[in-house]
């Protein structure tokens, strides 16, 4: 017969039981000492990247920090060099500021949507915003008001205000144009007429007819769309492969400067076929017009109105897409118009609207090279470098590079993002001319540079600004040498641009 046998350890362990259970509930174990979240640091203990040169200024978090509460915002802030300042955004909702990068001022705040980077009419960058009902205003890198619109409709233009027709849009182009200065005087008004015949639109592009009928009421030939402005000029499109220069000067507006020609043999484009209307990718300055904005260029610059802002140093460029075919680029003397050079881009390019504003997304300009990194939207290369001055392809990032995102370019360098084989992100910063990699591993990433080379590091979950110390930010006060060139009046030197084109 089987017998029925616990097993020893089985009864023992009953019998633990039953003595734990008669001696009371064990004594709960003591809770954990409550941990303080370690401190936010506030030393900088990385060293500082290419590029970035001077000291620790200040930092910007922490309960010992002296800066704005929109600096604490929960989810966080988007920071964007502008001028000699950085744009501090909040992550959760439509708050700013300007946060002046030599002293840590506030220079405004207020509560508004941020809709991009714009620019004046000297190429400076300003603060496209828009209040809590949806009415534009644009401010300048200070923080002082630049423009809001005189009437319901006014749209802002790189320094100017365009006043169109209304119910105005890309299909029903024509009617009467006006266009302000930024406090609401009226420069020039002129009629953009509808062609009489289907043939009339190529008449109306034809550079010949802007002669002896140019002053005349009827079919006035070199009109369009104001879709650029620098300095003393702004750019018409008309709607087809011509764009049209026009004085804005008190004592010349309407005026015609020159016309570009797209069908002109001169551009080498394939006329077989529909020439499209070509985008305005902007004005940059060459290099040498840092150097000659220096001391008596400057005052010329200012006292010269005929050449606008020293863009006999500056190209204005242009890209042409083609169906099917690689682009072109065509960069030209915007006092003149004249051609300087002509470059095959490596893909095929998306055509832009006919009426569309100067500008692309994604372009990023080194004054100090004169070095244009241009995205591309097809072909070998997602992004080329460009000498503007020479008309040369430098390097492309082909494929292969794909996880090299530029992010921006200072003082010959590019800073970029690229993605590690453990799928972390860590900057790399590129030689602008050449593509070399000058900085990697950095101890520090490097979140923008100001114009004067003040720079936000993100070091150990805290920001720091960097950048010249007082003392040498007062030797070059431009209140105290208004004609320095570069360091004057902010944005009154067009090559201290950030060269989004605009």
């Amino acid at each position: 017969m089987r017998s029925s046998r616990v097993p020893q350890a089985l009864t023992c362990g009953l019998a633990a039981l039953l003595v734990a259970g008669c001696t009371g509930d064990p004594e709960p174990p003591a809770p954990p000492p409550e941990t303080e979240p370690a401190p936010v640091p506030t030393a900088f203990g990385g060293e500082a990247p290419p590029g970035v040169e001077g000291e620790v200024l200040r930092y910007l978090h922490g309960d010992s920090a002296d800066t704005h509460a929109i600096l604490d915002d929960p989810l966080g802030v988007r920071i964007s060099p502008v001028g000699d300042a950085f744009l501090v955004s909040s992550g959760g909702e439509d708050r700013h500021l300007l946060h002046d990068a030599a002293t840590g001022d506030t220079l405004w705040e207020g509560e508004a949507r941020f809709r991009g980077f714009d620019a004046g009419l000297d190429g400076a960058r300003v603060l496209s915003m828009a209040d809590a009902d949806g009415a534009p205003f644009v401010l300048d890198s200070r923080g002082e008001p630049v423009w809001e619109p005189e009437e319901e409709g006014d749209a802002y233009l790189d320094g100017l205000a365009v006043r169109r027709p209304g119910g105005w849009s890309a299909e029903e182009p024509h009617g009467e144009f006006t266009l302000l200065d930024a406090d609401g005087g009226e420069l020039w008004s002129y009629d953009f007429a509808e062609p009489e015949e289907a043939g009339g639109s190529e008449a109306s592009d034809d550079p010949s007819g802007d002669g002896d009928d140019a002053d005349s009421d009827v079919g006035e030939p070199a009109l369009g769309v104001p879709v650029a402005a620098r300095g003393d000029l702004v750019l018409l499109a008309s709607g087809g492969p011509s764009l049209h220069a026009r004085s804005v000067a008190d004592d010349t507006a309407g005026d015609e400067l020159w016309t570009v020609d797209g069908e002109d043999g001169e551009l080498g484009l394939d006329t077989s076929g529909l020439v499209l209307p070509p985008q305005v990718l902007g004005f940059y300055p060459l290099p040498s017009a840092e150097e000659d904005g220096e001391g008596e260029g400057a005052d010329a610059t200012d006292e010269d109105s005929d050449g606008g802002d020293g863009a006999d140093d500056a190209v204005m460029l242009l890209r042409w897409a083609q169906p099917e075919a690689p682009s072109t680029l065509s960069a030209h003397d915007p006092v003149t118009g004249d051609l300087l050079w002509t470059l095959e881009e490596p893909g095929t390019n998306p055509a832009a609207g006919a009426f569309d504003p100067a500008g692309t997304v994604g372009n990023l300009y080194d004054t100090a090279t004169g070095t244009l990194l241009l995205p591309q939207a097809s072909g070998e290369a997602t992004t080329v470098a460009v000498d503007l001055a020479e008309g040369e392809v430098l390097w492309g990032l082909e494929q292969e590079d794909g996880s090299i995102s530029p992010a921006f370019a200072f003082d010959g360098l590019v800073y970029g993002d690229s993605r590690g084989n453990t799928g972390t992100d860590e900057q790399l910063v590129l030689d602008a001319v050449t593509m070399d990699v000058v900085g990697d591993d950095l101890s520090a990433y490097v979140e923008g540079i100001t114009e004067g080379g003040y720079a936000m590091l993100v070091h150990d979950r805290q920001r720091f600004v960097y950048g010249p110390p007082p003392e040498d930010a007062s030797e070059d006060d431009p209140s105290a040498t208004p004609t320095d060139g570069p360091e004057g009046e902010p944005g009154a030197d067009p090559s201290e641009s950030p060269g989004d084109g605009g």
